[in-house]
């Protein structure tokens, strides 16, 4: 996996945050199903609900930040 700069992590935060349509800090699996749906619109409620388990590696039911750009980093980044 190559290191994301300081410039592409941020670009990460600003979707995760778009994405917080509350504000909280955290996605919950409503807004992660509508992440999903922009990121790989083919994508099936169950897959959001599999990912959204895989990803929220605490179990708290939601995804902070961290979670999120582990997830990214293996699965968006260019290699």
């Amino acid at each position: 996996m190559s290191k994301m700069s300081p410039e592409e992590i941020a670009e990460v935060k600003d979707h995760f945050d778009f994405f917080d349509n509350d504000g909280s800090g955290q996605i919950d699996l409503d807004e992660f199903c509508q992440l999903l749906k922009v990121l790989a619109p083919e994508a099936s409620h169950d897959n959001a609900i599999r990912g959204f388990a895989t990803i929220d590696v605490d179990h708290n039911e939601q995804i902070d930040f961290d979670e999120f750009l582990d997830w990214w980093k293996m699965n968006w980044t260019v290699f």
